[in-house]
């Protein structure tokens, strides 16, 4: 079995030359702009220079007067190109990112994949995995994709859960003719972020009867620790493991507690130190009724690969492209760790 070096020297061979040729592309496109604005400079100048020195027959008031508008128009045109610039720019590091991860998704899977950016997890989906309730929590979500890797289905999903929350702003003013002071409120919606990150979602090799939640004990937000407990209590109670460094970790919570103590091995407990070794941002996971397991990664969002800045105008760094080809099929393997474990051991 090829270690990662060996695997990502053969991702190279395979598509390097394809993100090469669309990094170039991407080129084209800003050089099309800036040569548009030197045209545009130069014209200018060049009109400026014959209305100067040879518009003589002209009076000297509209001389000056159609030399001011010119500079304006020039400056309005340059202001506009140079944000067209930015934007292109912008533009282009998507692109070529979003290349990148679909070449990559392409060779992890043998094209055995289906993704979509601007399609989101559907409500009834995530509200199956009864941790966060969306009864009165918002939900969006985008960058959905289904994945066949190593025979492991995976879904994945961008996911942010909100909440309104009404503010009211007091604005006073003093009228001095009637020496009175005038306040007014003003209502207004602020949306407070409850969890924002990536849905993971794969199987495991047995059923269990009933939903087990492990649920981080280090959150810090007071806001999102009540909702998850408050609407966990009602799904289960508090399991005490016997492995008391991971239950420093993960708070546990199931109706069937023998179940959940043989569905949370010791090997288990290794797979997700593993994981949590391999992506260390905070996870709550979901172990359903189905066999199915959810993990929501706190922070970790597909969209924040996609809008990484790239040097377009330099060829793009072996290091940059490692990183990315890491990270991804580290997300991917937590499948292949959940899968590899005795059940009852």
């Amino acid at each position: 079995m090829k270690n990662n070096m060996e695997l990502f020297d053969t991702f190279l061979n395979v598509y390097g030359n394809t993100i090469e040729k669309c990094r170039k592309k991407e080129i084209i496109k800003q050089e099309k702009i800036t040569r548009k604005m030197f045209i545009e400079l130069f014209t200018s100048i060049i009109i400026i220079f014959i209305v100067l020195f040879f518009g003589t027959s002209i009076e000297k008031y509209y001389k000056y007067s159609i030399i001011i508008l010119l500079i304006i128009m020039t400056v309005l045109l340059l202001l506009l190109d140079i944000k067209n610039l930015r934007k292109t720019k912008k533009d282009s590091s998507y692109i070529v990112n979003n290349l990148i991860y679909d070449a990559l998704l392409s060779f992890f899977t043998h094209d055995n994949y289906d993704f979509n950016a601007n399609v989101q997890m559907s409500v009834d989906d995530f509200n199956k995995m009864n941790l966060f309730n969306t009864n009165y929590l918002k939900y969006s979500g985008n960058y959905f994709q289904t994945i066949q890797y190593e025979n492991k289905k995976i879904v994945m999903s961008d996911v942010t859960l909100y909440d309104t929350v009404e503010r009211i702003k007091t604005d006073s003013y003093y009228l001095s003719s009637t020496n009175t002071k005038y306040t007014i409120n003003y209502h207004y919606n602020e949306y407070i972020d409850i969890f924002k990150g990536l849905y993971y979602e794969t199987t495991i090799n047995r059923e269990n009867n009933e939903f087990i939640y492990m649920i981080p004990n280090n959150i810090k937000d007071m806001f999102i620790r009540k909702n998850i407990y408050h609407y966990i209590y009602y799904n289960g109670h508090k399991i005490e493991l016997e492995n008391l460094n991971f239950s420093e970790r993960y708070s546990v919570f199931s109706l069937d507690e023998i179940k959940s103590r043989y569905i949370l091995s010791i090997t288990l407990m290794e797979k997700i130190n593993k994981i949590d070794k391999l992506i260390s941002n905070k996870k709550y996971f979901v172990f359903k009724s189905d066999g199915r397991v959810g993990i929501f990664i706190d922070g970790l969002q597909i969209e924040k690969i996609f809008n990484q800045k790239i040097n377009i105008n330099k060829k793009i760094s072996r290091d940059y492209l490692y990183k990315f080809f890491i990270s991804l099929k580290n997300i991917l393997d937590m499948a292949l760790l959940l899968e590899d474990f005795k059940l009852y051991d």
